[in-house]
């Protein structure tokens, strides 16, 4: 019996997230706190999936490492990183990520190698996820106290260089968001508002999914190549 539930649960689509351990300033992240709140709570049964969550050290060669290592791991039909913003008063969806600019030490007091993630990547990815419709349900969602606002400056840090190596794993199933610190708001309503955004940003996946068995069966290209060659989710209708 152990082993035929084990085996259901490795079956089922992973959601892959991460929130990152202290640094200068943040002796208790917010993203930490509210992750490990995460993995407490639903989500699993309500969509129907394995919620897997990690905590990455705030380190540049750490990640640069993991983050690859862990999407061939899991496979993950979405991926959300979440990182904290000293600034942010609201939930903020990052659109975006740069490959250039990192020249902010780490916690070992590193930058990566000429400042970038990859010699031979893009200057920017986006992700093909709808950021502003995913805003726009969470500011709708009566249970939520932090409005939510999309944003395409992650700040060229450890946030902006993790998303951006998920971004060019897969752009279609990578998403980060920064939450605000825990003085504006406590770890349960971040929790709360992370998952009414992933819940809405696994939906968008799983949408893309659907059509790209469509399009398979009527010969077109699928939409997950249409997305992977820069359209949105908006313009994926076009592949079907």
């Amino acid at each position: 019996m152990e082993n035929n539930l084990a085996a259901v649960e490795d079956s089922k689509p992973v959601i892959f997230v991460t929130g990152f351990g202290p640094f200068a300033g943040h002796p208790t992240n917010a993203s930490q706190s509210a992750v490990e709140l995460l993995a407490k709570g639903n989500l699993e049964e309500e969509l129907g999936v394995r919620l897997v969550t990690d905590i990455l050290k705030v380190e540049y060669e750490y990640v640069k490492k993991t983050v690859p290592q862990r999407w061939k791991e899991l496979m993950p039909k979405l991926t959300i990183h979440v990182g904290v913003s000293g600034i942010s008063e609201t939930l903020v969806l990052e659109q975006l990520a740069h490959n250039t600019g990192y020249m902010r030490k780490d916690n070992c007091g590193c930058v990566p190698k000429n400042g970038m993630c990859y010699t031979d990547g893009s200057d920017v990815i986006q992700s093909s996820i709808r950021m502003d419709l995913i805003s726009s349900t969470v500011n709708k969602a009566t249970c939520v106290k932090l409005p939510c606002v999309k944003s395409t400056d992650p700040g060229r840090f450890l946030c902006d260089f993790t998303y951006y190596l998920s971004l060019v794993e897969d752009k279609c199933r990578s998403a980060f968001i920064h939450v605000p610190m825990l003085h504006m708001f406590t770890a349960e309503e971040i929790a709360a508002a992370l998952a009414i955004a992933i819940k809405e940003m696994y939906l968008q996946v799983m949408e893309m999914d659907n059509r790209t068995k469509v399009a398979e069966v009527n010969g077109n290209p699928t939409t997950n190549q249409v997305c992977q060659n820069g359209e949105s989710m908006e313009q994926l209708a076009a592949a079907v």
